[in-house]
């Protein structure tokens, strides 16, 4: 049963990158909408660097993961490519772990935003925008600005 869990988690490596892949691009789109905004509720602010951070690890891993697959081409004898092998099954244990960590820190994010409705907190910031004064003088014709003959 043990080896099984192993054998699924080592196995489904690839597929769960994939998920953080995903999931990093969403949040760098979001990331890149609350970056545009001027003023942010406090929470949304706290829970933005929390995304920033989560993006951060997220692509460390990610990063590994791709380090991992490349592995060494050098032909070598049977005993170097076993003990390369089991050198990247290690690896491979380590950020199939951290995967799943990411993962639920991913889920967990999540439902804190639908529990303190971040989202409201952000569309709500967006409120009326400031015109500059200066603005009406350029719709003015000519002959109404002062100063000009």
């Amino acid at each position: 049963m043990l080896l099984s869990d192993e054998y699924k988690m080592l196995t489904g490596v690839r597929r769960h990158a994939s998920f953080l892949k995903d999931e990093l691009s969403a949040m760098k789109a979001l990331l890149d909408k609350m970056e545009l905004m001027d003023k942010l509720d406090p929470s949304a602010k706290n829970w933005r660097d929390h995304i920033r951070e989560m993006s951060y690890d997220m692509e460390n891993c990610i990063d590994d993961f791709m380090h991992d697959i490349e592995g060494t081409h050098v032909k070598a004898g049977f005993v170097r490519k076993m003990v390369q092998r089991l050198r990247r099954l290690g690896r491979r244990h380590k950020i199939a772990k951290r995967i799943q960590e990411l993962k639920v820190l991913a889920v967990e994010a999540s439902t804190r935003r639908e529990r303190y409705k971040i989202d409201d907190c952000i569309n709500s910031s967006r409120g009326v925008a400031v015109v500059d004064p200066r603005m009406s003088a350029i719709y003015n014709d000519a002959a109404c600005l002062v100063g000009i003959d």
